[in-house]
């Protein structure tokens, strides 16, 4: 199963700007994710072409399973 989490920020330009953290852990807090969010606000790190992130605007968790087909 493949875990990611879809961080979704607001911007200085009233854009949406998003950032796919992989490999994510299945059971994590959602208070630890949030936390992550505002870290990432804090430190000012992404160099996003419609400005500033502002603030956190969606969390998502996507988990995918595939399964195999087999080709007869």
């Amino acid at each position: 199963m493949e875990v990611y989490y879809m961080m979704a920020f607001e911007t200085s330009s009233g854009k949406t700007a998003s950032v796919r953290v992989s490999r994510a852990t299945p059971d994590l807090p959602q208070n630890t994710a949030i936390a992550a969010m505002d870290k990432i606000l804090a430190a000012n790190c992404f160099d996003v072409k419609y400005g500033a992130l502002t603030g956190k605007k969606s969390l998502k968790c996507v988990k995918i399973t595939s399964t195999p087909i087999v080709l007869v």
